[in-house]
């Protein structure tokens, strides 16, 4: 992965290049921000161009024995940590364990997220995490000498869903680290990582891709005509993983779609039968895809809450969402939104957490049922 490679966040790439050359690359970093905005691929760049043979101004050389190896994911004095459970095929909590599917993931998806991960590796139903045992490996790695560049480098993926015995542990790590040892960590939930880690690094936050550069990656990569790439930028709102499942597998999000409506038409009904129906639908769906359809639900909300207050040139949505969200908008207000949102968020939480997800969606569903209510009293 070279920084040409990235799509957007030259200030970022401008950024890392400088303190590169600059001698000021800090041991620790925390490279966080939504979901496919690119901090993976930066990541790696990054870890790149510190160990080039030959660096150039703005980027790695492409060349010499290092780049080579950092294009395979291969280099010895790189590591990756990231999150994984023991599935049918393997039973190890050890990203060691998962290191080919992890680097075939990581050239098909190099912006996937964790659903894309888990479904690459068949984890069904469970949580990945960053073990106890995982920092250990880490700890063991880090202490050897370096094969064959002068930096180690340690990208730890998703770093919120590390152990808390874990994190300590890492803490460790990072305020004694072996000479010429980088960390990076990588992470969209940053809250969710031990204060004293974060303390620790510099924090680089990576802003979602903008609409405009999206749109033209799309029309010079896939070959879409302006129109098409810009109703999809759209939509994507600065996730590229989210524009190539769009452009893909349109199937995934017309299903959200259309299951969010029918919960929304049933709720405002008040249609018993028909919400525990889709309550049972929904909760046979495996977590990672639970979850998708209510981070999905979150964003058509924020749509409908924009529309409402009328500013339509701040709404994402295709044209089918569009005509929906017309007749659903008026029914999200600046009343209900924070009730909605935080019941979207709690369902999630839950579903996080292995809860049962019947129960899940059927009380989130009828207290949804109560907030429609009320705005139709109004």
């Amino acid at each position: 992965m070279l920084f040409r490679d990235i799509i957007g966040q030259e200030k970022i790439k401008k950024r890392l290049t400088e303190t590169v050359k600059n001698n000021r690359a800090g041991h620790a970093w925390l490279f966080f921000g939504p979901e496919g905005s690119g901090k993976l691929p930066l990541a790696i760049a990054f870890a790149r161009y510190i160990s080039c043979l030959n660096p150039k101004e703005s980027d790695s050389c492409d060349t010499c024995t290092s780049c080579i190896k950092y294009k395979k994911f291969i280099h010895p004095d790189l590591h990756f940590s990231f999150p994984v459970n023991k599935t049918r095929d393997k039973d190890t909590v050890i990203s060691d364990g998962f290191i080919k599917e992890w680097r075939d993931f990581l050239t098909l998806k190099p912006y996937g997220g964790l659903a894309e991960w888990y479904e690459s590796i068949g984890l069904e139903n469970k949580q990945g995490i960053i073990s106890t045992e995982e920092s250990k490996r880490i700890a063991y790695k880090i202490n050897l000498k370096a094969y064959e560049s002068d930096y180690k480098t340690v990208i730890i993926w998703q770093a919120d869903r590390m152990h808390d015995q874990a994190a300590n542990k890492l803490l460790k790590l990072i305020e004694e680290p072996p000479p010429n040892t980088f960390f990076i960590l990588v992470s969209e939930k940053p809250e969710q990582i031990l204060p004293t880690i974060r303390s620790r690094c510099m924090n680089l936050k990576i802003p979602r891709i903008e609409d405009v550069v999206m749109r033209d990656i799309l029309m010079l990569k896939h070959g879409l005509d302006e129109l098409k790439a810009g109703e999809i930028a759209r939509i994507a709102s600065g996730n590229y993983q989210k524009a190539l499942t769009l452009l893909q597998e349109p199937e995934e999000y017309h299903y959200c779609f259309t299951r969010f409506r029918e919960l929304m038409r049933s709720c405002y009904r008040k249609k018993i039968p028909e919400i525990m129906k889709i309550a049972d639908e929904l909760a046979s769906l495996n977590r990672e895809k639970q979850k998708s359809f209510l981070n999905y639900s979150l964003g058509l909300v924020r749509e409908s809450l924009i529309m409402h207050y009328d500013q339509p040139g701040l709404v994402y949505l295709s044209d089918e969402e569009n005509e929906f969200t017309y007749n659903f908008a008026p029914f999200i207000t600046g009343d209900n939104v924070v009730q909605f949102k935080e019941e979207l968020t709690k369902a999630a939480f839950d579903i996080e957490r292995n809860a049962n997800g019947k129960f899940v969606f059927l009380d989130m569903a009828l207290t949804i049922s109560q907030l429609l209510k009320q705005e139709q009293k109004k």
